[in-house]
C-alpha cells in the first residue's frame, strides 16, 4: 500500500511541476509524441486573424484549395490550387518556439511563432510591420 501512494505522489507532482512548462501559448501542456512528427503532415487552413479580425472567408476565397505540406526532411511545400506552389525548407528557430521557412526561390525566410502544436492542431503567428497574423491549421 505504501508504494501505491509513493507512485500516486510522484505522478502527482510531476503533473504539478510539468503544468507550468508548456512551450507554446496555447498548448499542449505535455505531449509524448516528439515535435517533429506533430509538425510532419499536409495542413489546410480552419481560420485566419489579422490583427485579431477574422478574415478566413476572404483568405479562403482567394486561396480556396491552399495545403501547407511539412516533411520532417526539413522540406515544405505551400499549394495554392492548381500549379502554383511555394516550396522550401524549414527549420527550428529559437528552441523550436519558431519555425522558419525560407522559400527555395529566395534568401528571404519568415519566422512564424509557434502558438500551438499537436497532431490536430497547428497554430501560427506571423508579424509584418504593425499586423499579425494568426493562421491556424488542422489536418487535411
Amino acid at each position: 500500500m505504501k508504494t501505491n501512494r509513493k507512485i500516486l505522489l510522484i505522478v502527482i507532482t510531476l503533473l504539478i511541476a510539468f503544468a507550468g512548462c508548456k512551450k507554446y501559448p496555447d498548448g499542449p501542456t505535455i505531449s509524448l509524441t516528439p515535435k517533429k512528427w506533430r509538425l510532419d503532415g499536409t495542413w489546410k487552413i480552419e481560420q485566419v486573424l489579422v490583427n485579431g479580425q477574422d478574415v478566413t472567408t476572404s483568405y479562403t476565397s482567394l486561396f480556396p484549395n491552399y495545403t501547407m505540406e511539412l516533411n520532417s526532411n526539413n522540406s515544405y511545400t505551400k499549394s495554392y490550387g492548381g500549379s502554383s506552389a511555394d516550396v522550401g525548407t524549414w527549420a527550428w528557430n529559437d528552441s523550436k518556439k519558431y519555425l522558419l521557412m525560407t522559400p527555395n526561390s529566395s534568401s528571404t525566410a519568415t519566422n512564424f511563432e509557434i502558438l500551438k502544436l499537436k497532431h490536430n492542431a497547428l497554430w501560427l503567428s506571423e508579424t509584418d510591420g504593425n499586423d499579425v497574423t494568426e493562421t491556424h491549421y488542422v489536418p487535411n
